[in-house]
């Protein structure tokens, strides 16, 4: 793991990509920094 992310902080997300049968969200912060995280879709909160 590189890093994590806290409950409660947002980013946009840009793509949803298959990566060896499981998921990563690509994301992007309010400074134009991009992310790849990944986590299970229960724990993702699309508003």
């Amino acid at each position: 793991m590189a890093g994590s992310v806290d409950a409660g902080l947002g980013f946009i997300i840009d793509a949803k990509i298959s990566v060896n049968d499981s998921y990563q969200y690509k994301v992007h912060n309010s400074h134009g920094q991009v992310f790849y995280i990944t986590a299970i879709d229960t724990y993702v909160n699309v508003r």
